[in-house]
């Protein structure tokens, strides 16, 4: 097999040779040259995925699936590209590579190239769960707790968030913490919850802090020091590297995760219990949820046509959004296309940071917060665009500009970016975090100006109910002046985005 390093790697026609010559390697590399170097259409591009194709029936067939199943959930705008992507990541799945089976879930929950499944995502993240993989875990007891499978419960959830923590996962921490401080699923313990809140911050989970101060403050919380002791001595000592890879064969990853959740529930708390087949569960209490509950929407002006709905998203989305994206933030000049006229807009006029949400980094609360946009607006699910986080620091702002497109810019997203979706009907935000002062979405010709809390979503049309492109629709996101403004967002567009029409 030809040798290379990353320093001097082999130069395409070596790779061609030894290809042809039936090395799956550098099929594998050339391939993946060609799909990366090459734009789609082009003849270099076809072959890069001919010659992935012929290395998946290989001896490395599941790497050159998994490559296969990756390349199409990013390049939707392919024939029957979902279909395909729910091929090749099912073939790589059954294989037993996990992260096929995070974007099989994936694809089952957001219902791309095959009927939507909650519950289907549900049994595929479980499976990764169930030997070691600790956000699997934690995206259980997400799923869990919107109930959106027959038997999920916020016990359910609260049991999932608990393996979790065995396995050493910070955002777990948090989010059982938040059930115990609310009496959600487990019984309201604000001791517990606290120590569990600070370990999350201890592992720099976003919001951590600010959630243990408001919702299990010392005061009201006097064993919290004792148990935040318990906990770190209890993770310190927990054999986690037992799950490094290649450390124990396959078929003994469901025992080490036993253990490790046996040893987790010897902190010594009375909810954390093992059950007779040797798993973590939590004893059930609280009549609480924290599935999110979106206020009816209420409408502050016609022209535009502007409307909030408190309580949207969750605290608990929030700052996982907030944590997932922030350490990828960039300025727009980067993370834009900055070919067509919509996305030179936004390098114009937003000096702010932010991120889109790409196809494989998509996961269950951003699945879940898609089809609740969809839902509460009667909007057809693949006709949403991709999301994006953006983030405003002190100083910055998005200058007056509009959502909407010109005929031109739509049919030149058609030919170019074989973008279907036509015009930007609606942009839909959600506050993740709000300034201290300053940062209000501002509609100048409206008067109308949003100040935003933590969780509200914000819809405005950008079109007239005629479907004509509305100048009132003009807004702004002021100058922050102390803190920071965080924003989820997407718009509905008018077709589905890759469905030739």
């Amino acid at each position: 097999m030809m040798q290379s390093d990353a320093t001097h790697p082999p130069a395409l026609a070596q790779l061609e040779h030894a290809a042809r010559g039936g090395d799956d390697g550098a099929r594998i590399e050339l391939g993946n040259r060609l799909l990366s170097s090459h734009p789609y259409g082009s003849d270099e591009h076809e072959q890069g995925l001919e010659w992935l194709k012929q290395a998946a029936e290989g001896a490395r067939g599941v790497q050159a699936q998994w490559f296969l199943g990756a390349y199409f959930a990013q390049v939707p705008v392919r024939p029957d590209a979902r279909v395909h992507a729910l091929y090749w990541l099912g073939r790589a799945a059954s294989a037993g590579m996990p992260a096929a089976v995070d974007r099989l879930a994936d694809l089952h929950l957001a219902g791309l190239g095959v009927e939507r499944s909650p519950a289907r995502a549900l049994e595929l993240q479980q499976q990764l769960a169930d030997i070691g993989f600790a956000r699997a875990a934690w995206e259980v007891g997400y799923l869990h707790t919107q109930e959106l499978a027959a038997g999920s419960s916020q016990n359910l959830a609260a049991t999932a968030f608990a393996r979790a923590c065995a396995l050493g996962y910070p955002q777990a921490y948090y989010s059982l913490g938040l059930r115990f401080a609310l009496g959600a699923g487990v019984a309201r313990d604000l001791s517990f919850a606290r120590a569990l809140l600070d370990r999350a911050a201890d592992g720099k989970f976003a919001g951590a802090r600010e959630a243990a101060e408001t919702l299990a403050p010392l005061a009201a919380a006097p064993q919290a020091t004792d148990w935040h002791s318990r906990l770190k001595q209890n993770m310190d000592a927990a054999p986690l590297e037992r799950l490094a890879p290649g450390r124990i064969r396959p078929e003994e990853r469901p025992l080490a995760v036993r253990e490790l959740e046996a040893h987790f529930a010897s902190v010594g708390h009375p909810a954390l219990q093992v059950d007779a087949g040797g798993r973590l569960s939590c004893v059930a209490g609280g009549g609480a949820s924290l599935k999110a509950a979106p206020g009816d929407w209420q409408w502050l002006g016609k022209g535009p046509r502007v409307a909030t709905s408190d309580a949207f998203a969750t605290r608990e989305e929030c700052d996982h959004l907030v944590h997932k994206m922030g350490e990828s933030l960039r300025r727009a000049s980067d993370y834009r296309r900055g070919r067509r006229a919509n996305d030179d807009a936004e390098v114009q006029y937003f000096s702010g940071s932010g991120q889109p949400v790409g196809a494989l980094a998509t996961d269950s609360v951003v699945r879940v917060m898609e089809e609740r946009v969809a839902r509460m607006t009667g909007w057809p699910a693949d006709a949403l665009e991709p999301c994006s986080v953006i983030r405003y620091e002190p100083g910055e702002e998005y200058q007056p500009h509009v959502d909407y497109f010109t005929t031109e810019q739509m049919e030149q997203d058609r030919l170019d970016g074989r973008d279907y979706g036509g015009q930007r009907v609606a942009t839909f935000l959600v506050y993740l975090r709000v300034p201290e002062a300053g940062g209000e979405t501002v509609y100048e010709q409206a008067g109308i100006s949003v100040a935003g809390q933590p969780g509200m979503g914000v819809l405005h049309y950008n079109v007239t109910p005629e479907g004509e492109p509305d100048g009132l629709s003009l807004h702004s996101g002021r100058k922050v002046q102390r803190g920071e403004k965080w924003l989820w967002r997407s718009t509905l567009r008018e077709h589905p985005l890759h469905r030739a029409r």
